[in-house]
């Protein structure tokens, strides 16, 4: 049984919940794409972690925690993480990486500064970018390279050479030593040396006989480098087609696709935003959801919620459930306003256009909807819910062509309802 658990929106939109709720259920626990880019926030057993790397099912001592290939790989991070949960669990937990999967180096980090990408496009300066480059420039290094010390030093010394001619004025470009280099992230790599494999393959057959598998996504479907706001968009694949081609699967669905949505929108660095308010209203949406990034610490930018964007990202996907999380942010709202189509060139359109620079002409055309007053992170079920906030719930399901079945009403476990 093969569940993938994706974001719809432009990222933190709870999905690092709703894994962990899902993992402790699974057998293996795998994240697909990006790298440290992306940051999950859950509480286990009354601890607040933020993570960036790591699966879920570190968190669990029956599942396997499992790196793909379409991942670029801070292992510095990953170390630390594995190191953290395991002071928490008491035990080390089982994480494998995948041989194919790409590693980033201090000069991928160094060059988002040199290159300016972090201030034209609101990146999160980790080095993801270049490291996706030098992937399909074929001059990037793989975690198996790891595995062959002498060859791994080679490698970053022919990248050096190359980076130190083109950036002849970085002192510390210029200072960077292909042995030094090798020997830190042999260091780094120390946790997770001996599960350097072929993760695709394990993969396969834990699917073939029938283990329960939990694909964890991260970024959101409207960052896709492909089906994204390009250029504002990350560099690798976060919708479900990502299955395929990180990992080496046949057949890129699975049995079950959740969406996970926000109950309004957020986006973090540049790029269009149709329905985000810059007024007392947007700071107020970002204050009482605590939006800040888990990477960066960087204010979110806050609006209504898209159901234009919301309908083309459960297209995509082929979402199958929708989760919708921070219900509980919109209770005290007096009128609660949801996008159902845009105004482009005086034309009205329902379909939504990736390509930023079309879609930052288009102006939103809201349908409005009554608020409530309860606090509603007390409820334990749908019942439980005042008749607007279910209403509300009810409108995004048609709104967007699928239904909602679990609510987030506050960050703890068991402020998760199903319907």
């Amino acid at each position: 049984m093969a569940t993938a658990v994706l974001g719809l929106q432009w990222g933190d939109e709870g999905k690092g919940k709703m894994t962990h709720l899902l993992a402790q259920d699974a057998d293996l626990v795998v994240r697909f794409n990006g790298g440290p880019n992306a940051g999950h926030t859950v509480i286990d057993r009354g601890v607040k972690f933020g993570t960036h790397l790591i699966p879920a099912g570190a968190f669990y001592a029956g599942a396997t925690s499992a790196l793909a290939g379409g991942m670029v790989v801070d292992l510095e991070i990953l170390k630390r993480e594995i190191e953290e949960i395991g002071a928490h669990r008491g035990e080390t937990p089982h994480v494998v990486v995948a041989e194919n999967a790409h590693l980033i180096l201090p000069y991928h980090r160094l060059l988002e500064e040199l290159e300016g990408s972090g201030s034209r496009f609101g990146t999160t300066r980790r080095g993801i970018s270049p490291a996706y480059r030098d992937k399909v420039a074929h001059t990037g290094v793989r975690a198996g390279d790891l595995l062959r010390p002498s060859e791994l030093e080679q490698r970053i010394g022919w990248r050096l050479d190359l980076l130190k001619r083109v950036w002849p004025e970085s002192e510390e470009m210029q200072t960077m030593e292909a042995k030094e280099l090798t020997r830190d992230l042999l260091s780094a790599a120390e946790p997770v040396i001996g599960s350097i494999s072929d993760v695709g393959r394990l993969i396969r057959r834990a699917m073939d006989a029938g283990q329960r598998v939990l694909f964890e996504g991260a970024q959101g479907t409207l960052l896709d480098v492909d089906h994204g706001t390009y250029p504002y968009v990350t560099s690798s694949t976060t919708t479900v087609g990502g299955l395929a081609t990180s990992i080496g699967l046949p057949v890129a669905h699975p049995d079950h696709c959740i969406g996970v949505a926000k109950a309004y929108l957020t986006r973090v660095g540049e790029g269009p935003f149709p329905t985000e308010l810059t007024d007392g209203d947007g700071d107020e949406l970002r204050e009482r959801g605590g939006e800040y990034g888990v990477t960066t610490g960087r204010p979110r930018r806050c609006g209504w919620l898209d159901a234009v964007g919301l309908r083309y990202a459960v297209e995509l996907n082929g979402v199958t459930e929708l989760t919708l999380t921070k219900l509980d942010i919109l209770s005290g709202i007096d009128e609660i306003k949801v996008c159902i189509a845009y105004r482009l060139e005086g034309k009205e359109i329902t379909d939504f256009p990736p390509a930023a620079p079309v879609l930052d002409a288009c102006e939103p055309i809201y349908e409005s909807h009554p608020g409530w007053t309860e606090d509603i992170q007390q409820a334990r079920s749908f019942d439980d819910l005042p008749e607007a906030a279910k209403a509300y719930v009810r409108r995004v399901d048609a709104l967007c062509g699928v239904k909602t079945t679990r609510i987030s009403v506050g960050p703890a476990p068991e402020q998760t309802l199903s319907c």
